[in-house]
């Protein structure tokens, strides 16, 4: 199962690169899907503040870190990790409007990338490896904030949390 969710997000990571779409039904359906998206402004993103699934009170619980998302919806940010670690991650956010107009709403999001600093990762038996991510999100929407509600799946010794973050934007 996990691995149809990260064939999605990597589909539509790179359908999201393509400047048109082909002739063909499926890369138009996705073209359809991109394209679909709210337009996303530059925003300075914080950590997280996070809760783990099962209560485990050895993981941290506040992720400190910042990041950045340019217009377009391109994320890269660093960030205090669960296993006390330094974590990056990469990659691209989409959101599609829910509920609201103009500048107040609330979407429904996801992004996809990579993030480093958790155990396994891609290739097993690395220390601090590279997950690939796939994170839908609940995204409460103003002229210059968000408050981003995540559901970050299982990865590899990780299980799963539910965390929150802050966004400052600027349209």
């Amino acid at each position: 199962m996990k691995s149809k969710f990260w064939l999605f997000g990597l589909v539509l990571l790179g359908a999201s690169g393509m400047a048109c779409a082909e002739d063909g039904m499926i890369s138009t359906s996705i073209s359809n899907i991109v394209n679909s998206t709210e337009k996303l402004s530059w925003a300075v993103i914080s950590g997280f503040e996070s809760r783990h699934v099962g209560g485990n009170e050895e993981l941290n619980d506040h992720n400190r870190g910042i990041g950045i998302r340019a217009e377009g919806g391109w994320v890269l940010g660093g960030y205090y990790n669960s296993y006390r670690r330094y974590s990056v991650y990469a990659g691209r956010e989409f959101q599609w409007r829910m509920v609201g107009e103009g500048d107040n709403g609330v979407n429904f999001g996801v992004t996809v990338g990579a993030v480093s600093g958790y155990l396994d990762g891609i290739r097993a038996g690395q220390q601090h490896g590279i997950n690939l991510m796939l994170v839908p999100e609940l995204v409460a929407v103003t002229k210059y904030a968000e408050i981003a509600l995540m559901y970050i799946p299982e990865m590899t010794k990780t299980p799963a949390t539910f965390a929150a973050q802050l966004r400052f934007r600027w349209p």
